[in-house]
């Protein structure tokens, strides 16, 4: 058992692991490709010094040959170990692992080409040929592409062979006793080959009545059998398109399902983008809503966890986790937009935190109302840059100093630190703390939180720069200021988030 175990884990290094495998799977490449030029160099193609590959070649075919052969019996015996330790041997996986590691071409790719006289030659190189194609993730997704078609491909070659076989017969009867080029059914069916492919070689032509009207018909046959095969194909990419999006989506789904206590953000802007930014510098878990496709896909190329829908409909609000998400941020352009957002999340979650964005310059007293009887912070961009230019015009120095924060090297940051029932600055006063001395930061604002039986918040209170005798409780949110390092460490080790 311990050797089936040990089979396993090589499959696993071999076949699984995206690393590893992608490893495994670039040295076969080169070992097959430096195989195909070694052999194309030997019969006469002037890539190197042919001296030299014709005094190797036979050693390089052996290596070659060697490795081929490993991998072929590395396959197999770990993809029966897998099969044994699972309990799952059936005939029909057996099959499917033939065909998918091509079991003919392997075994002809095993054959030295030096041993085998032209054009058997030709075999080993298509095998080898397909053997790098199995090797390349590329190649395969389009072999997969035309698996899912083979119905259709199925019926169309057929259709297909048909009309080739009448043409061939059809052509050699109207053609041999008038035109030596046709006495033969092998040139007849090349002629309908070529003519139904609309290559037209021209080499072997009809001259009788009969066998041009024959041609005739296979020309149109066979621009129409070109259509055909390209409306088949081209639906067959498709579908792998379509499913390859779906396939992503779901994984982000995923993704967002495992959330717990993040954030979501309703548009995608220039205010958004940094906030984003921001939020993924702090490692906190974030979900954006926007309902313009362009945007999204911006958004996906940062890296985000994105859903494209409108942020006011309650399936959206749900698959971004709006019943475990511990706040929401409505910043879209519109304050019509933002309103009716608010009410759809309040309607879900009545006690998340939220923040709204008011955009209206003219009666924005009047919006920030409607905004706060839903129970939202709200923010202005015009309100906030107005304030800033004050400030620099009043006390530029004092504006400096504490807009600065935002923009300095050290990343100092205002923050607030939630005080867990079990902590041991539980019942003391600030001065009987090590919160200055040790963690080096200040706190500048004391919150109390008064709950009621079910945990909700019903009453918030707050203290501006308090004072040493001022007594911590468990229901006490700390604003603090300091360095990202040293709020980082002090919520760390007070077990808070």
């Amino acid at each position: 058992m311990k050797f089936i175990d040990f089979l396993v884990r090589i499959r696993n290094v071999l076949y699984v692991n995206r690393i590893t495998s992608y490893l495994f799977s670039f040295f076969m490449r080169l070992v097959l490709f430096g195989s195909i030029v070694s052999i194309m160099v030997f019969k006469g193609a002037k890539f190197f010094d042919y001296a030299i590959i014709k005094h190797f070649f036979t050693n390089i075919e052996i290596v070659v040959v060697s490795i081929i052969i490993a991998e072929f019996v590395a396959n197999y015996a770990t993809f029966f170990a897998v099969l044994i330790k699972d309990k799952s041997f059936s005939y029909k996986a057996v099959l499917n692992q033939t065909i998918n590691s091509l079991f003919l071409a392997n075994i002809v790719a095993m054959i030295p080409f030096f041993l085998l006289p032209y054009p058997y030659t030709l075999l080993v190189v298509l095998a080898r040929l397909l053997q790098f194609g199995r090797f390349s993730k590329k190649i395969m997704e389009l072999v997969d592409v035309i698996k899912k078609s083979f119905y259709e491909l199925t019926w169309f070659f057929a259709i297909f062979a048909f009309f080739l076989f009448v043409s061939s017969i059809s052509i050699y009867l109207a053609e041999s006793p008038y035109n030596p080029q046709f006495r033969s059914i092998f040139n007849a069916f090349w002629w309908s080959i070529v003519t139904a492919t609309t290559v037209g070689y021209g080499d072997i032509v009809p001259i009788t009545t009969a066998g041009k009207l024959i041609a005739a018909f296979l020309m149109i046959f066979g621009i129409v059998s070109i259509a055909m095969l390209t409306s088949i194909i081209t639906s067959a990419f498709t579908r792998k398109i379509i499913e390859s999006k779906l396939n992503k989506e779901e994984v982000m789904q995923k993704k967002i399902d495992s959330l717990l206590n993040h954030y979501i953000i309703c548009g995608f802007g220039k205010i958004t983008s940094l906030v984003a930014q921001q939020l993924k510098m702090n490692n906190i878990d974030f979900v954006i809503i926007e309902k313009d496709k362009d945007k999204v896909q911006e958004a996906i190329s940062q890296g985000y966890l994105t859903i494209n829908a409108d942020a006011a409909s309650e399936k959206s609000l749900m698959q971004a986790g709006i019943m475990r998400a511990k706040g929401i941020a409505i910043l879209t352009n519109s304050d019509a937009e933002n309103l009716y957002i608010l009410m759809s999340v309040k309607e879900l979650n009545q006690s998340i935190f939220s923040i709204a964005r008011v955009n209206a310059r003219e009666n924005e007293e009047e919006s920030i109302k409607r905004f706060k009887r839903l129970d939202a912070t709200t923010i202005s961009p015009y309100h906030t840059s107005a304030t800033r230019v004050a400030r620099m015009i009043l006390a530029p120095n004092a504006a400096d100093a504490l807009f600065s924060i935002a923009g300095a090297k050290e990343a100092i940051e205002i923050d607030e630190v939630r005080i867990p029932k079990n902590s041991p600055y539980n019942g003391k006063m600030i001065k009987q703390t090590n919160i200055r001395p040790f963690y080096n930061l200040m706190i500048i604002a004391l919150v109390k939180e008064v709950l009621n039986k079910n945990e909700q918040k019903i009453e918030k209170t707050l203290k501006f720069n308090p004072s040493g005798d001022d007594i911590i409780s468990s229901d006490t949110i700390l604003i603090c200021v300091g360095l990202t390092q040293d709020l980082q460490r002090f919520k760390k080790d007070l077990g808070s988030s």
